[in-house]
């Protein structure tokens, strides 16, 4: 539950940043790329979901599961509506109704979900498909998901086998230290 508040947390900063309105495509797309800038200039990502290839570029898992399928469980902040641009009708936008606030969002999270939104303001949402199709990482599905590796996406941006083992074992020492923190780690 702690990784779907802060997912919530980001989609609602982004949908904040934009007027309090998104098309899904455009919106799952920023939030896509901006764990992808968070690692790699971190190293790790804002989200900690999990990353797949489908027909219209990579995604977070999680995050598309929330906007889809558990919209429901969170319509006290968030709903779809008909999409407002003709061009992007097929998809929905979603519509920010309150914030659940940012206590999960560290400075470093909003910066780089705020560089994204800036840079694709006026972009439209399959301007980021089509971006995001360029993506290394990113493989042709013609139906379903196909997982994106977090490795992938290290390799993609440069990083060498020895220092993805490196990356892997920071972040999993990280992890276990932050479930050590919130009291969910027992051995």
């Amino acid at each position: 539950m702690n990784k779907t508040i802060k997912i919530l947390q980001e989609i609602c900063f982004l949908l904040s940043l934009n007027n309090g309105r998104m098309n899904l495509i455009k919106l799952i797309k920023e939030l896509y790329l901006a764990d992808r800038l968070s690692i790699e200039e971190r190293e790790f990502s804002i989200s900690g979901d999990i990353f797949y290839s489908m027909k219209n570029g990579p995604i977070l898992s999680n995050a598309l599961d929330l906007l889809t399928n558990d919209l429901p469980d969170f319509i006290e902040y968030i709903h779809s509506e008909v999409a407002q641009d003709p061009e992007e009708r097929y998809y929905p936008d979603i519509v920010l109704v309150k914030t659940p606030g940012q206590d999960r969002l560290s400075k470093n999270d909003k910066k780089y979900l705020q560089q994204v939104s800036e840079e694709f303001k006026n972009k439209k949402a399959f301007y980021l498909v089509d971006l995001t199709h360029k993506l290394p990482e990113w493989q042709e599905v013609l139906s379903g998901r196909k997982k994106i590796h977090f490795s992938d996406i290290l390799r993609a941006l440069g990083k060498n086998d020895k220092e993805i083992l490196e990356i892997k074992a920071s972040n999993d020492t990280m992890k276990r230290f932050n479930m050590a923190l919130s009291g969910v780690f027992r051995e």
